[in-house]
């Protein structure tokens, strides 16, 4: 299973949650103003204001979603499937790198 699959489906995972979260928020906010009041019967505002706030927090968290799932793709083309070009070009960061990954998992290197 690539691992960058599985970073993806996590971030996107957190994205949902917070866009669930902020739908809730909102439909706290609508039962707690009289901002939604004046809506037809047909409409239910609670379901208007729980799809908004959906909506947000999605774009609102896929955003730095994006740029730490990019990140994780960034270290793992760096320094898992070309380390020998990234000790090449970066080799201050290269030996901090592998002195970190050796320190979290002994004995793998």
């Amino acid at each position: 299973f690539p691992v960058f699959l599985f970073t993806g489906m996590v971030l996107f995972m957190v994205s949902l949650i917070v866009g669930l979260l902020t739908g809730a928020f909102a439909i706290i906010f609508a039962e707690n103003t009289d901002w939604f009041d004046s809506y037809p019967a047909d409409i239910d505002p609670k379901v208007l204001v729980f799809i908004i706030g959906l909506v947000v927090g999605l774009l609102l968290c896929s955003i730095p979603m994006s740029v730490i799932g990019s990140a994780v793709n960034a270290v793992i083309v760096l320094f898992a499937e070309g380390p020998a070009d990234f000790e090449k070009n970066y080799p201050e960061m290269s030996a901090e790198m592998r002195q970190a990954y050796s320190e979290a998992h002994p004995g793998c290197m």
